[in-house]
């Protein structure tokens, strides 16, 4: 089969857990015998080759009319300000009405050239949150699926926020021109549907992870938890930190790795003077050195509000690492709570804490949840049977579209 998977975000560069599933699909696909190209329209500044092969998959990186060097610092204050006026007064719209167009004709060369069976996109597209208007995405020759890993909407709604309508009517557009669609957990095609008013199916095929890990000869420290994820409040940091001043407290001992880009000073602003000699900022690190780190910890920490599908906790679980996850959304679908790992609610700080000194007390129930969690990721999340899985959904896309 020959697949094309739309992606903006693809490695290396700065990317989310679309970028980082996508890869590991695309990568196994290839494995297993399969042509796979990967294409996206990447915003201003991201940077990197233009064209490159990943394992045997070819990836191409196709940008905006804006794109040059003055956007390169991307977070910078002037770059978001002139991303303001340019929003503001409709050149961004202009701009991205024609790199669209210039993106689906190269789209359709791809397809053309190396004759591309199906489609897989996102239901998150990085150029809609730029967009004052409405510019919908383009209906492309072959079956297109959409794999929902949490669009603008979905998240907007898991806030308690609404969206513009102009970015509601796009990411519902691409719902509907879809041939079929999947997502990535029960939890967000569920919240997904409603949000939209989709009444079609929705197929759940998880994001998958290698958990083939080379087992090193690495310590584990009784004593070290690890947080992985952004230092944002969706992810549950802050609460953490305000739970990490209780286990401090009752533990002195103990110490907390933070793993992840964001503003760490706001995390501090939430710790006491006594936690903060134990709490390390890590920032952004390889994979193989996170997995290392993971490896070398007694539990892993994830208080999440909101997610469409967590890898970080897997990566964990791969890593042979007890984790703590939170209870909301997909939350349950990736544990189930004192079997393999804990369920927690992120905005109980006591339960949080109280979970995680009752792991650090209790090495051996810590022990067997982490050896339960690597086999369920192991069962259940292994790329190679997600691959399978989703190969079987492709070919029922095409069975049906014939």
């Amino acid at each position: 089969m020959n697949i094309l998977y739309l992606c903006d975000e693809y490695p290396p560069g700065q990317h989310g857990g679309i970028g980082t599933s996508v890869r590991t699909m695309a990568r196994q696909m290839v494995k297993i015998g399969h042509k796979v190209v990967v294409a996206g329209l990447y915003s201003p500044g991201y940077g990197g080759e233009d064209e490159f092969e990943d394992e045997g998959v070819k990836i191409y990186r196709f940008r905006w009319g804006l794109d040059g060097k003055w956007f390169q610092q991307r977070r910078s204050t002037i770059v978001r300000i002139g991303n303001r006026i340019l929003k503001a007064t409709g050149i961004m719209d202009l701009d991205i009405k024609r790199s669209l167009a210039i993106y689906e004709k190269k789209l359709e060369k791809l397809i053309i050239d190396n004759h591309i069976d199906i489609i897989e996109m996102p239901d998150y597209n990085d150029y809609i949150r730029f967009c004052k208007s409405y510019i919908p995405f383009p209906s492309l020759p072959v079956p297109t699926i959409v794999k929902m890993n949490g669009s603008i909407t979905y998240f907007a709604s898991e806030a308690g926020k609404q969206v513009a309508a102009p970015i509601f009517k796009m990411e519902q557009h691409i719902l509907n021109q879809a041939a079929m669609i999947a997502s990535a957990s029960k939890y967000t095609a569920e919240k997904s549907a409603i949000c939209f008013s989709y009444p079609g199916k929705i197929e759940v095929l998880y994001n998958g992870i290698n958990t083939d890990i080379p087992q090193r000869n690495i310590y584990r420290h009784p004593k070290q938890v690890i947080y992985t994820g952004t230092l944002v409040q969706k992810k549950g940091i802050y609460q953490l930190a305000k739970a990490w001043n209780i286990v401090n407290k009752k533990m002195p001992g103990a110490s907390l790795l933070v793993f992840g880009k964001g503003p760490k000073q706001k995390v501090i602003s939430y710790l006491t003077e006594a936690a903060k000699n134990t709490v390390i900022f890590m920032g952004h690190v390889r994979t193989e050195e996170l997995y290392d780190y993971l490896t070398a910890s007694a539990i892993s920490v994830f208080p999440s509000y909101s997610e469409a599908f967590a890898l970080a906790p897997l990566e964990a679980m791969a890593c042979g690492t007890a984790v703590i996850n939170s209870n909301r959304t997909s939350g349950p679908e990736l544990i189930d709570d004192n079997v393999n790992g804990l369920l927690i609610d992120p905005d109980d700080i006591t339960q949080l804490a109280s979970s995680i000194l009752y792991l650090l007390n209790n090495p051996g129930i810590c022990k067997a949840l982490s050896k339960s969690g690597n086999e369920k990721v192991r069962r259940q999340f292994e790329a190679s049977k997600i691959a399978a899985q989703t190969l079987q959904f492709y070919n029922d896309v095409l069975s049906r579209t014939k």
